[in-house]
């Protein structure tokens, strides 16, 4: 299996312009998405391994964005998932950070690669960009998203 950052970002797992009002909404639309896809087996066990994270801490990391995400056996191939909602949510009832682009990032429990935080730390980069940020907030094409993801995360 190819788990480089390309194969990993899967087109149907891009949703666009969503009506989202809290964490849970967005997490299970993703979770959703994935198990459509046949990308987790699991829906009850993954999305434990994400709430899990998210109780150690909020994966709220500022700029309006989320990147929630799990180890799990129940995922059966790695993927990023994406998200843009219409508008600004409250992520998290402890804290005041509102977002409006989530990344959600699945890997299998046995990432000897790490792959997880390769993947975060790829983002993260790219998400101190203001251009990029400004870019993954107009898309309106899940072609577009797509080919834009893919590029970007692949320099």
């Amino acid at each position: 299996m190819d788990n480089s950052p390309t194969n990993v970002i899967k087109k149907n797992m891009i949703l666009l312009n969503r009506d989202i009002k809290s964490q849970d909404e967005a997490i299970n639309q993703l979770i959703q998405q994935a198990d459509k896809m046949n990308l987790i087996d699991d829906i009850k066990i993954f999305r434990k391994s994400v709430n899990d994270r998210e109780k150690i801490a909020s994966t709220a990391v500022g700029y309006n964005i989320a990147m929630p995400h799990g180890k799990s056996n129940s995922v059966v191939e790695p993927f990023i998932g994406f998200l843009q909602s219409k508008a600004p949510f409250k992520w998290s009832e402890n804290e005041d950070e509102f977002v409006t682009l989530i990344f959600m990032i699945a890997v299998p429990e046995n990432d000897s690669d790490s792959l997880h935080l390769k993947f975060i730390s790829k983002l993260s980069k790219k998400l101190l960009d203001e251009e990029f940020r400004n870019i993954l907030t107009e898309l309106k094409s899940h072609s577009e998203a797509y080919k834009y993801l893919k590029k970007v995360i692949n320099n």
